[in-house]
């Protein structure tokens, strides 16, 4: 007996809807990005010996989710200019979904109180400009995300999903930016798959 192959869309659909298993308290809050990316780097692999052949981060991959998360093309283009000033500047992460993981993380790691202060309100757009890109996340940061996103809650913050990312996502931009010396690299219009140094 043959059973029916699910569609991507139903196979994203029940990644983004499973409730990861055991939540995780946010880390205390960081001043970058990088800072988030070094300590994700500095986590214990799973495995006692490496697989040979295989480069650091296919070795100790864990388990991903799917996230959708709605940018503008400038808010894109600023995402990945920000990747590329981190990356030039010591940073840890070697991919973008990496980057966008690290600074969810950064961002959930801050109290309701700091989000609040930063946050920009972001209402509906009379005409839809930008466009939801999808990010394999580690479980763990979304569910510290979810974490962080019930706190706002509590706080009486109510940002989707997607508009807290972006807000992370803006505010690690922020950091890059300054840590840049103001300025950000142009980026080019598809990044590669993996820097490396």
């Amino acid at each position: 007996m043959t059973t029916a192959r699910r569609s991507l869309r139903d196979r994203n659909s029940a990644a983004i809807a499973l409730d990861p298993p055991g939540i995780q308290p946010a880390a205390q809050p960081g001043s970058s990005v990088k800072a988030a990316a070094e300590a994700q780097k500095g986590r214990p692999s799973s495995s006692s010996s490496p697989a040979k052949g295989r480069p650091p981060a296919a070795r100790t991959a864990g388990t991903t989710a799917r996230l959708g998360i709605y940018l503008t093309p400038a808010e894109f283009d600023a995402a990945k200019a920000a990747y590329l000033a981190d990356w030039t500047n010591g940073g840890a992460a070697d991919t973008f979904a990496r980057w966008i993981a690290a600074a969810i993380d950064t961002y959930a790691a801050r109290t309701p109180r700091q989000r609040a202060a930063g946050a920009e309100p972001r209402g509906r757009a009379d005409e839809r400009t930008g466009s939801t890109r999808s990010f394999a996340i580690p479980t763990d940061t979304v569910a510290r995300m979810r974490t962080a996103i019930t706190a706002d809650q509590q706080a009486g913050r109510w940002p989707s999903d997607s508009a807290w990312c972006a807000e992370a996502i803006r505010s690690a931009v922020d950091a890059a930016r300054t840590e840049n010396g103001g300025v950000l690299p142009t980026p080019p219009p598809r990044l590669p798959n993996r820097l490396v140094r």
